[in-house]
């Protein structure tokens, strides 16, 4: 920056940039100031970098004097440093945190460990509600302050009699089911590894008679036999992402 006007400017001050293109402001607070004799004496101390990220450091400094004349460049050059935080705080919400809840579409979470055994062929348990559908361990968040891979620990405690998917467990599976006639709300599901199972851990597990009839070990192959499309499309697609070879996100419909 060069000009008398500018060497009024403090540390801690607001500046205000404004692009004539677009109209768009930039607020910041100056961090540091700098004074130079000349860009040339600039450009020896400064990071070019911070000055003009996307442009060749060659041609700076005559970008600089086609904005800046030499009689301006002759007043003196100042090297202001700031970030991005803002200066100035934003416009008011267009609504309250009650009236927003209230307008966009509701939706459920759910969070869940995909367990194996040593042989790596996936454990599932057979649910005795609607369809019978097969699941892992975990369910939705109706915990207060529950995180998805909280609820699915509680939930595999639950169901199992076993405390799994300890540590950090990585995520496998995101997975996002839209609303249909027999789900009102989507949902979105997280899945976590939750590891393989000794063959003295399965023998412990110890099924809530409520939710769940059984447990069973298949391949895949089997597992495609036992499960509707739609939802063996899941236990695929988690398998695969396990494997490094497949996405981890999965959209699927009711």
């Amino acid at each position: 920056m060069a000009s008398t006007n500018k060497r009024n400017i403090g540390v801690g001050d607001t500046v205000v940039f404004h692009d004539r293109d677009t109209g768009r402001e930039l607020d910041v607070i100056v961090q540091r100031i700098t004074p130079y004799s000349t860009f040339e004496a600039l450009l020896r101390s400064e990071d070019t970098r911070r000055i003009d990220p996307d442009g060749p450091p060659s041609k700076l400094l005559t970008n600089l004097r086609d904005i800046y004349p030499p009689a301006k460049e002759a007043l003196g050059v100042l090297a202001l440093s700031f970030d991005h935080r803002p200066a100035r705080p934003g416009r008011p919400m267009p609504m309250t945190a009650e009236e927003y809840a209230h307008v966009v579409p509701h939706h459920t979470v759910y969070g869940c460990l995909y367990i194996r055994d040593e042989h790596d062929r996936p454990v599932q348990l057979r649910s005795v509600y609607g369809s019978r559908l097969w699941q892992f361990p975990g369910g939705n968040l109706d915990a207060p302050g529950e995180d998805p891979l909280q609820t699915a620990r509680r939930e595999a405690v639950e169901e199992t009699g076993l405390e799994l998917g300890l540590g950090t467990p990585r995520l496998l599976l995101t997975h996002f089911l839209h609303a249909g006639p027999r789900l009102p709300l989507n949902k979105v599901g997280l899945i976590f590894d939750g590891g393989r199972l000794a063959a003295d851990e399965l023998g412990r597990i110890r099924l809530d008679p409520a939710e769940h009839d059984m447990w069973a070990v298949h391949d895949l192959a089997t597992w495609q036999e036992l499960m509707a499309p739609r939802t063996f499309a899941r236990l695929n697609a988690i398998e695969q992402a396990r494997r490094g070879e497949g996405p981890a996100y999965l959209i699927t419909h009711t």
